[in-house]
């Protein structure tokens, strides 16, 4: 089965070999994996994430039919021991917001931080969910957490309660 969306980014174990949709078949969603876990320092994996949006955007701008983009992330784990590590909840608002100031494209974001995740599967059906089904949700930031036992439609009424 090809997947009705496009895939970009970093490759993570859990998203290996989802055959993506064409460019011409003209997606209207896009996968981005980001993978951080060799980040040592806050500074480092900070850098690391502001150029994955960058060439994230500038995906998004040779590609103008992209309506809703999932970046699945994977958290630095070389920190110390106890440094707590988790991503800001407001990511998938800046970028959303970042997209409609600086590009006027509306885009249905959500950012999943992906490194729990202990089910491939359910993960990737989680992510055609929130890629190819009309969108019930606004931007998320979640966690595998969040997501493993419920929809992304139900995080999110979790979420904007």
């Amino acid at each position: 089965m090809i997947a009705p969306f496009l895939i970009r980014g970093d490759a993570l174990p859990a998203l290996a070999n989802i055959p993506e949709a064409p460019p011409e078949d003209r997606p209207h969603g896009m996968l981005w994996g980001v993978d951080l876990t060799e980040c040592a320092t806050r500074k480092q994996a900070r850098a690391a994430w502001h150029d994955t949006i960058t060439c994230l955007k500038a995906e998004l701008d040779a590609v103008p039919g992209i309506r809703r983009v999932c970046v699945a992330c994977l958290r630095p784990k070389r920190f110390p021991q106890q440094a707590l590590v988790r991503l800001p909840m407001g990511l998938a608002n800046q970028l959303h917001n970042d997209l409609e100031r600086d590009r006027a494209r509306y885009v249905n974001t959500l950012v999943l931080d992906v490194t729990d995740c202990d089910d491939h599967a359910l993960l990737r059906a989680r992510l055609g969910e929130a890629l190819t089904e009309p969108p019930k949700w606004g931007d998320l930031t979640l966690t595998w957490n969040d997501v493993a036992e419920s929809t992304l439609h139900e995080a999110w009424a979790r979420e904007s309660l």
